[in-house]
């Protein structure tokens, strides 16, 4: 059975019942519990790539890319074919090319020059952070990471997120779409990103990044103070 104080796995050695423990820890996005239950199991078992996979992906969900990039460094060394490992590293180094590093001369505690956070950040009226509707299959969930871009599709009536081989991953709500159709047609741009997936759920990050002179005066999304703490990073 697993151990359900937050303490006591830290007794555990059986690798098997930590990686279902730190699986759970990641569905629940509690990434620093993740991060550190998949330390324990790479510490037990040196040669367990999955368990250096999904620290990895926990470190990169809590904006510490070079330690991500490293540990996925790492899975390769063991395991030179390894898809995951080799399909994170390259969205890791797009990010680092696409994201501006923070003005304010701050980088992250592994020494990141360009961190996950510069995605994150929240601008009130520009930014929104939303609960997607009518998601796409466990199977599709699965496989998205924190940061990762994602696309607006607008119908008629709703607007869809998908990835950019144009994957259905879910809906925004009708209000939201509702707005957004008319930002769209009227020539506002916004660009989306991921801020939490598990098979279950899945959040997405909302930014505008043009506003077009017919809504001037207008923002895209209402004012909200709550928000700000959604969207900073542990």
């Amino acid at each position: 059975m697993l151990p359900t104080d937050d303490n006591k796995w830290q007794d555990v050695e059986n690798c098997d019942l930590l990686s279902q423990l730190a699986i759970e820890q990641a569905l629940s996005a509690n990434w620093e519990e993740a991060a550190k239950i998949n330390e324990k199991i790479a510490k037990l078992d040196p040669q367990n790539v999955a368990a250096l996979n999904r620290l990895a992906r926990a470190q990169c969900c809590m904006g510490l890319v070079t330690k991500a990039n490293k540990t996925y460094q790492k899975v390769l060394e063991l395991d030179p074919y390894n898809v995951i490992a080799k399909k994170n590293q390259e969205k890791i180094g797009k990010l680092k090319t696409e994201v501006k590093a923070p003005t304010n001369g701050n980088t992250q505690a592994d020494g990141a020059s360009v961190d996950l956070s510069a995605i994150f950040v929240f601008e009130p009226g520009k930014t929104k952070v939303i609960n997607l509707l009518n998601l796409a299959s466990p199977a599709i969930l699965a496989g998205l990471n924190c940061g990762d871009k994602v696309t607006i599709l607008p119908k008629k009536h709703s607007v869809a997120i998908a990835k950019d081989d144009g994957t259905y991953l879910g809906a925004l709500p009708d209000d939201l779409s509702f707005k957004l159709i008319g930002f769209l047609a009227g020539g506002n741009k916004y660009e989306v990103f991921v801020k939490y997936a598990t098979t279950k759920s899945l959040t997405i990050f909302i930014r505008e990044i043009e506003r077009s002179n017919k809504f001037t005066n207008q923002p895209s999304f209402a004012e909200s103070h709550t928000e700000e703490k959604h969207i900073a990073f542990a």
